[in-house]
């Protein structure tokens, strides 16, 4: 099995950076349109394509304000892989984002996209919401 891992530098503090990462209004101006009530046991569904209709459902199963948060997919393209996992530590310069997407199979084509995506939404989206208010959410992200 191989993983997803990416580590993000983020000049923000860890409880700005929890918020990006649980909040409906955070997650949709990071990553793409998501509802969700929130908490431990939740759903969240992200909504993909040009009009958002592919829709990814995600099971909260860990948050820990300003360290963590884990989902499971129970909908969506990633079921059978293992869990995406945020840590969030104190770094001299803001936060450091842990990134962990486990359970792949193996590191083929969808793996290597996905992967990609990942990097490009932690470093690039993620970080400039949290660092300018503006990030580059789906679908205005990079066909990469």
């Amino acid at each position: 099995m191989v993983d997803i891992l990416h580590r993000i530098v983020i000049e923000a503090s860890s409880d700005k950076v929890y918020e990006a990462l649980t909040s409906q209004e955070g997650l949709s101006a990071w990553w793409t349109r998501a509802k969700t009530t929130g908490g431990v046991g939740s759903v969240i569904s992200f909504f993909f394509g040009p009009n958002g209709e592919h829709q990814i459902k995600m099971e909260v199963t860990e948050w820990v304000p300003n360290k963590s948060v884990i989902w499971k997919c129970i909908e969506g393209p990633w079921v059978d892989t293992g869990t995406f996992q945020f840590q969030i530590e104190k770094d001299e310069r803001g936060s450091a984002v842990k990134f962990n997407h486990s359970g792949w199979q193996e590191a083929d084509e969808f793996y290597m996209h996905c992967n990609s995506k990942w990097g490009f939404f932690l470093a690039v989206s993620l970080k400039n919401l949290l660092e300018t208010g503006k990030g580059m959410p789906h679908p205005g992200d990079p066909d990469i």
